[in-house]
């Protein structure tokens, strides 16, 4: 149990340097079994040329051979499990300290704004405020004020004792996480699946929240080693959580559309345009052939508000010039995001590292080249964002990539005062609007995001989500367009 004068002269300094070592010793051990594999493992098998395998093929072969690659083999399996497991201890003991600081800092600022108010606070917490003197003892203004301030203290004291439990809370979680970890599974030839098993220990320590907003905040805050760890031991899990996100952009609503939704009962003037509405997705209606428009006017007519995933894949197969843009933005910031892993490289004594990176902008859809997603969103604000990655290379260089996403984000509405032509018809945004007001429909959010794509940096994405490649490596190569027959 942490105390409360524990917390409160608490240093970090040895916490900080046994992460440190933790996070040296992984990194070290992934480099050794980096060595292993490329220069010993697959030499052996013919997988790479090396002095074992100088040409085509295997040089060495027959049983012993096959042993010597087993052996290997686990223990190139060996190292990489205790690096994860290393960065285990190395995620629980940063997490801790992170609750240690936040702790401290609330502990610290409610003694403060006690003290503010005249109270001693003694070493073990306890919290006194001095007697009134003699001459205001029997003055019942001293006397409120004195019972005002009391009152007021109690939330500084509440304060302590929760920052205190807080402190407890983290202490105990950190000893769990460490007890849990076992030495021995570290060793495939025992115990197989021990990669998995490490990685598993590695995800746990590191403790991955549910909450989106929450899932962006850790993912920012934690160690770039224990970062590529846990993209290499549960990166599928990972991005279907969304750690490819931005993690500093947060979007919201440019505004608040047509208003509250069925502020007033609908006339029938509402009725007829909410019909009018419906006739332009059916028979020969100017929805039709305009999938996704249809789709997300079809989603508004529900009046459900529930947000909708769009197919960014196919957005970026449709529009050339969207891929342009995403090409552009890494383009313009490949130098920038190659720097920032090279020095997360560096400080970590070469471990591999990912950082997450962003860049946000906004575009309008051409209404003439792109007219079914110009009527499904209009504009957006886009942003491509991941993680830009470094780590040892077979010739102990680091090799650096970027693994990214595109994202993007609507409020699908109708703005008073704005008209939308389609085809011979001329639909006034007002009218549309007053169906959300009325209830007969209903705004709702869009969202999306791509398929990621791995390139090196520098380098010029060869396939970018969406566009498809064909044996060239060129955007133009042909294939079918994604969801279009389902949609």
């Amino acid at each position: 149990m942490v105390t409360f004068a524990q917390l409160r002269h608490a240093s970090f300094e040895s916490l900080d340097k046994a992460g440190d070592t933790w996070n040296g010793v992984a990194g070290h051990t992934e480099q050794i079994a980096g060595q292993v594999r490329s220069g010993v493992l697959q030499p052996l098998t013919g997988a790479a040329p090396g002095s074992l395998a100088p040409g085509v093929g295997r040089a060495w072969t027959g049983v012993a051979a096959d042993e010597a690659t087993r052996e290997i083999g686990l223990l190139a399996d060996e190292l990489t499990a205790f690096h994860y497991e290393a960065l285990a201890v190395t995620a629980a003991l940063r997490r801790a300290r992170s609750a240690f600081a936040q702790a401290q800092q609330n502990l610290l600022r409610a003694i403060g704004d006690a003290e503010a108010l005249g109270a001693t606070v003694a070493a073990d917490g306890t919290v006194t405020l001095p007697p009134l003197p003699p001459e205001d003892r029997n003055d019942p203004d001293a006397i409120a004020y004195q019972r005002r301030k009391w009152d007021e203290l109690q939330q500084y004291v509440e304060a302590m004792g929760k920052a205190v439990s807080a402190a407890t809370e983290a202490d105990t979680a950190a000893a769990a996480a460490l007890r849990a970890l076992d030495p021995a599974e570290v060793d495939p030839a025992t115990r197989p699946g021990a990669v998995a098993n490490a990685g598993d220990d590695l995800v746990r320590a590191a403790g991955m929240p549910s909450d989106p907003k929450a899932l962006r905040a850790w993912w920012g805050a934690l160690d770039p080693t224990v970062r590529a760890g846990l993209l290499a031991s549960d990166g599928e899990r990972l991005r279907a959580a969304g750690v490819l996100g931005p993690v500093d952009y947060e979007w919201h609503a440019p505004d608040a559309g047509a208003g509250d939704y069925a502020q007033r009962p609908p006339s029938a003037g509402d009725y007829a345009n909410g019909a009018a509405a419906e006739a332009l997705l059916v028979g020969g209606g100017n929805f039709v052939g305009y999938t996704d428009a249809a789709r997300h006017l079809q989603h508004f007519l529900t009046a459900t508000g529930e947000p909708l995933a769009v197919d960014v894949d196919r957005m970026l197969y449709d529009d050339p010039d969207f891929r342009w843009r995403v090409d552009k933005q890494i383009t313009d910031h490949q130098a920038e995001w190659r720097q920032l892993a090279l020095d997360a490289y560096e400080r970590s004594g070469g471990a591999p590292v990912a950082v997450p990176v962003e860049a946000v902008a906004h575009r309008d859809i051409d209404a003439s080249a792109q007219r079914n997603w110009f009527l499904a969103i209009g504009s957006h604000p886009y942003a491509t964002s991941g993680v830009v990655t470094a780590r040892p290379g077979p010739d102990g260089k680091p090799v650096v990539s970027v693994q990214y996403q595109v994202n993007i984000w609507d409020r699908y509405n109708w703005d008073p005062g704005k008209s939308t032509p389609i085809a011979f018809t001329n639909i006034k945004d007002s009218d549309l609007a007053k169906l959300h007001q009325t209830g007969l429909a209903r705004e709702f959010d869009l969202t999306g995001r791509s398929t990621p794509v791995t390139v090196a940096l520098p380098g010029t994405p060869s396939s970018p989500p969406g566009a498809g490649a064909g044996q060239d490596g060129t955007r133009d190569a042909a294939r079918s367009n994604p969801g279009r027959e389902t949609r």
